[in-house]
């Protein structure tokens, strides 16, 4: 998985069924809109599969194309979304703190 570009999720802004809205660190590689992402803890199962990244944007609202190393962004991910199973993942945090779960966003 290492190997694969990879966003790192910092705070769940937004969460739906159909969507979610994420402040994003590129840990590996580059993240380019339209790409197709799975959501999984580092190095475990998928929580969510074939989701595609649907907006891109850096500090102060400018729209990009991609997200590069170390770089942060606001992220939005489109899909079918388990709520409930991202919740438990993350049970014991806030819902929109996730860095101890360390989820990622990871190109298919």
């Amino acid at each position: 998985m290492d190997d694969e570009p990879q966003l790192q999720l910092v705070e769940i802004k937004e969460l739906s069924p159909t969507s979610l809205r994420c402040t994003a660190r590129c840990v590996a590689g580059m993240v380019r809109l339209d790409a197709a992402v799975d959501l999984r803890p580092a190095g475990g199962r998928p929580i969510a599969e074939g989701l595609t990244i649907s907006a891109i944007e850096y500090a102060g609202g400018v729209a990009m194309d991609f997200v590069d190393l170390g770089r942060t962004a606001l992220v939005t991910v489109t899909g079918s979304i388990d709520e409930a199973a991202l919740r438990a993942v993350a049970a014991g945090d806030a819902p929109e703190q996730v860095v101890p779960v360390d989820l990622r966003l990871v190109v298919r």
